[in-house]
């Protein structure tokens, strides 16, 4: 993936004809940090590695943070966390944002902890973090990401602000978002990717008329956060009234080409833990899904499943990709062969990040009553929908002025706009 990711940015950058230096300069990383905590997991005490990723800060560090998310997945390991970072600096950078890329992790599977065990790594990766100088406000600022959520952000949270009798850091609520509304959060957070990649589709939509405005069938790969959000938010009956047929996690899902109803399917999965043996709907493998005669095919779980092996066979006419790097660099030129509309991760699944900084911001400054929430809410919804229609209608643009895929248009706008920052920050020509 990593391999994959630097040539298709050295492409990137021969177009643009930016310098060796800049090219140079965010291929790499700026920094890794890795280091190891003990905690006790079953009664014995675990060796466990942790790991954060600094890509590229185009703003001035100290000033301007890094920001990322941070996983407890078992498929954590250093290669795919620098390429995670770095879709997170041209995310910022397709937004608008003052941010960096960042991205951390640990190789654990957060199903076989207790939450307390759970609590106690994550304030031992805490304590590690402040100790490196990386957790902070205006340096490197946590997200939640895969295995990881608002409770994890506070605990984080929680521990820092313990701490900083000696730390001594400013706005110590800003140095995570993605936090519990009663504990300093910003309303919105929780489904922002979702209401974020709805918007862009149907933005994109509206420009491109690949699709009819009313009725498209959707099939949803994963039923996490993302997912589940993007269930139940895209049948709005007002607006594009999306039908989800499919929807799946990681050990197979349902298909009702009449559509799904939430509710019931919510009802159930909250119950059974598993899709298996819902009444109303055909079971269906994951792998199956992704090739369904859909309109819209959204993979919302994680990366590397739409590959060179299944491309091909791809049939829905718009791929959305709302789980980071979930299509691969090869199959993005496939879909792109097949004439497959394919709107990438970095332009579609910022939503995430753009409520978060409204959640950074809003630490860094004023506080608000438990009144004043809805109000909040309302002006977050309507931040985040003009910050993502203004991002897909730029790469919209910039692919039909170029006569290129959306999806390389996305890639060629983000770097545009990082060069033209670190030529203000290093002086490069």
């Amino acid at each position: 993936m990593l391999k994959e990711t630097i040539e298709q940015l050295a492409k990137t950058c021969k177009y643009l004809n930016t310098s060796t230096e800049f090219f140079e300069d965010i291929s790499q990383p700026k920094a890794v940090f890795e280091f190891k905590i003990r905690p006790s997991i079953s009664g014995k005490q675990t060796i466990l590695p942790i790991i954060r990723v600094w890509h590229c800060n185009p703003h001035s560090t100290g000033a301007r943070p890094y920001k990322g998310g941070f996983r407890f997945h078992p498929g954590v390991n250093v290669e795919l966390l620098k390429v995670l970072s770095m879709d997170m600096t041209k995310k910022c950078a397709i937004a608008d944002l003052p941010f960096g890329g960042s991205k951390g992790g640990s190789p654990i599977d957060v199903k076989k902890l207790t939450k307390k065990e759970l609590r106690d790594i994550t304030e031992k990766m805490t304590k590690e973090f402040l100790r490196h100088n990386v957790l902070s406000p205006d340096i490197d600022v946590f997200g939640p990401d895969v295995g990881t959520n608002s409770e994890t952000m506070f605990w984080v949270y929680n521990k820092v602000a313990e701490e900083n009798s000696q730390m001594r850091l400013p706005n110590v609520s800003a140095v995570v978002t993605g936090k519990p509304i009663e504990h300093d959060g910003c309303p919105g957070r929780e489904d922002a990717t979702s209401k974020g990649g709805l918007i862009v589709l149907k933005e994109f939509i509206k420009l491109s008329k690949c699709l009819p405005e009313k009725g498209a069938t959707l099939a949803i790969q994963g039923f996490g956060n993302v997912g589940s959000n993007l269930v139940r938010l895209a049948p709005d009956r007002v607006e594009f009234n999306f039908k989800v047929v499919a929807v799946s996690d990681e050990n197979g899902g349902l298909y009702n080409e009449n559509g799904l109803d939430f509710s019931s399917i919510e009802s159930w999965y909250k119950e059974h833990k598993t899709f298996k043996g819902y009444k109303n709907a055909t079971e269906i493998s994951n792998e199956d899904l992704l090739l369904l005669p859909v309109d819209v095919l959204i993979p919302a779980a994680i990366e590397n499943q739409i590959t060179a092996g299944n491309a091909m066979e791809i049939k829905a006419k718009v791929v959305l990709e709302l789980a980071n790097e979930a299509v691969t660099q090869e199959a993005h030129n496939i879909l792109k062969y097949k004439g497959i509309q394919d709107i990438p991760g970095v332009a579609a699944n910022s939503g995430g990040v753009v409520v978060s900084f409204i959640e950074w911001a809003r630490n860094r400054g004023s506080r608000w009553h438990t009144v004043d929430l809805n109000k909040i809410g309302e002006f977050v919804d309507e931040e985040l929908r003009k910050i993502m229609q203004t991002v897909i209608r730029n790469v919209f643009e910039k692919s039909q002025t170029l006569s290129i895929s959306v999806n390389d248009a996305a890639h060629i706008l983000a770097i545009e706009k990082i060069y033209e920052k670190m030529k203000q920050k290093h002086g490069y020509k």
